[in-house]
Order: structure tokens, then C-alpha cells, then sequence
């Protein structure tokens, strides 16, 4: 064991996993409100087939302490996550790294875990102030991101997909959000562009993504924009390359400035631009809503259904 000391404050790093498990269970004794830990993958197992952990996480829940963890759950680990989920509240976060802990938001630990279902080796702990409230931040920020456990595991289970919203601000995360809800699509895509503008900066982007969908996989896509005579001859060319793909025109430019799609009745993703008249993503979008919520869908597919309708008595008065 290596103590370092200044003034009340100290640093420790203990070594070896039978060292390693007294000092943790020392921590629980110390804990008198709240303990928050964030594991990743392997944990639940270490964690798990521990019975003194395993005792002494009980001892503290009847003690009225509150236990969270984070981890990510897998179907590997789903059992014993499930054994966990008597002593803690779990959420899940996928593909969460990190070993960590922290004790009534004053003392932090971060422990090494080498391989499944081994108990770890060297524990680097700290009850310096600052340290603890910075990995406190962190905790309740990946908290208040990660699911249910029990969502989780029902999708694991049974294949059901939790809801979820998610709001996305990095242009580069949205654009391949975007091209890769387009390309899981099987049966329908729908695009309304509540500006020309927004059509033509996808010349490059989604719209060949769409046209895939409509000519390899026979994904019937739909698009409604407002148009000028450069998006018509494109939209003309789209359809005869294919049966599938469906432009159509919005009778005036719509009030907001966003993309709203919409994949298989199943997900959607609004872009909110910021401004259209720029280039580059990077310029011109603000933020994105990622969703699977049905009722968030059903309003935007009647949205969109509604516009078709109108688009329809556009194109009978133009002839």
C-alpha cells in the first residue's frame, strides 16, 4: 500500500484483490448516505459471484443507503446484473468504460478489473474534495443519459426497444446519424426539407443514400421540398431511375428551418438548422432530435401524410 498525505487530505493506491476487497468493504462500512459507482462490461460479474460484496451492499441498502451503478449491459452479463439490481439501482449505458466509485460525494476510487470474473488487483483512492466533486459531475451526467436496467433487459430478452429521445449538437454526429437511420431502413423513408435550401445541401449527402435505399433495396422513399426548377429536373431524374423514389413539392417554404425524417414508422431524426443559407454542416445545423417514441413518429408521419395530400392537389392544378 502506497500513502501519500497532505494536510487531511490523501492518496492511496492498494495492490493485490484480497487487499483490495477488505478496503473496499471498509469504504462501505464508512458510507453513510450514497454510494455511486460506474463499471464497465466485466464488472457485474466481479461484483457479483463476490459474497462478502454482495453481503455487505445488502447490509447497506437495509441501512437505508442508496446504491447506484452504471454499466453496460450485455447479454453476457444480464444475470448478473439481475443479482445486482437487489441491492442497487442499475442503469445501463452502452459501451461505458471506467471502474469507479464514489462514497457520499467525498471519497473517490477507481479500480482496476483485468479480466471477467476476476476481482481487481489495485485500487487508486482519494478523499481529496475536488476530486471526488469532479467525479461526481461525471457520474450523474452518464446517469442522466444511461436507461432502466430493466429496459435493457427486456430488449435483450424479448427484443423490445426501449423509448428514447436523444438530442444530438455535434454536426458530425448528426450527419452520420442521419445516413445511418437511411440506410437501416427496409420499407419506408420519408424526408420533408422545410427549405430548397436544405434539399440542395444533401445533393452529395443523403440523397444518394436515399437513392440506394430505393434502388438496392427497394425501400419505397418519399420527399417533400419546396422547389425551383434545379430541384425539379433533380427530382425527375431521381424517379426515373427508380420506381421507389417520390419527390414531390411543398407549396411554400415552411416557417422553420429543419429536416425532418422519418424510417420503417419505427425511428425519426428532426435536424434544426441554424442557418440554410450556409454551406457546411459544420455553419448550418443547430442541433438534431433522435427519437423511437411512437407517439413522436405518428405525428410526424401525419404531418408528412398531410402535406402529400396537398402536394397531390398542387400537381392536379399545375397540369
Amino acid at each position: 500500500m502506497t500513502d501519500i498525505k497532505n494536510n487531511n487530505e490523501r492518496i492511496q493506491i492498494i495492490t493485490g484483490a484480497e487487499n483490495v476487497t477488505n478496503f473496499t468493504l471498509q469504504g462501505y462500512l464508512r458510507t453513510k448516505e450514497q454510494l455511486d459507482s460506474c463499471l464497465d462490461f466485466i464488472g457485474p460479474s466481479v461484483v457479483a459471484t463476490d459474497q462478502r460484496i454482495m453481503e455487505a451492499a445488502l447490509e447497506m441498502k437495509e441501512r437505508g443507503i442508496r446504491i447506484r451503478l452504471i454499466t453496460d449491459i450485455t447479454k453476457e452479463n444480464a444475470n448478473y446484473c439481475k443479482d445486482l439490481m437487489n441491492v442497487s439501482d442499475i442503469r445501463h449505458l452502452e459501451g461505458v468504460k471506467g471502474n469507479f466509485g464514489i462514497i457520499d460525494e467525498r471519497e473517490y476510487l477507481m479500480h482496476i478489473i483485468h479480466q471477467d470474473s476476476q476481482a481487481p488487483t489495485q485500487i487508486i483512492y482519494t478523499n481529496d474534495k475536488m476530486s471526488a466533486e469532479a467525479q461526481q459531475f461525471l457520474f450523474n451526467t452518464l446517469w442522466n443519459k444511461a436507461i432502466p436496467a430493466t429496459d435493457r433487459i427486456k430488449q435483450i430478452e424479448y427484443g423490445i426497444m426501449p423509448d428514447f429521445i436523444e438530442t444530438i449538437r455535434d454536426p458530425s454526429e448528426i450527419r452520420k446519424m442521419e445516413l445511418d437511420i437511411v440506410n437501416s431502413a427496409n420499407q419506408e423513408i420519408l424526408v420533408i426539407f422545410s427549405r430548397a435550401s436544405g434539399f440542395r445541401q444533401e445533393q452529395d449527402g443523403m440523397l444518394q443514400f436515399l437513392k440506394e435505399a430505393a434502388t438496392k433495396r427497394d425501400t419505397q422513399v418519399r420527399v417533400l421540398t419546396p422547389m425551383d426548377d434545379a430541384i425539379r429536373e433533380t427530382a425527375h431524374q431521381l424517379k426515373a431511375a427508380t420506381g421507389h423514389f417520390d419527390i414531390r413539392p411543398l407549396g411554400i417554404e415552411q416557417g422553420t428551418k429543419s429536416t425532418i425524417i422519418t424510417t420503417d414508422g419505427k425511428l425519426s431524426l428532426v435536424i434544426e438548422l441554424k442557418d440554410d443559407a450556409k454551406n457546411s454542416s459544420s455553419e448550418t445545423i443547430a442541433l438534431a432530435s433522435y427519437s423511437n417514441i411512437k407517439s413522436t413518429i405518428w405525428t410526424y408521419t401525419s404531418i408528412f401524410e398531410n402535406l402529400w395530400m396537398q402536394s397531390e392537389k398542387l400537381l392536379e392544378q399545375m397540369k
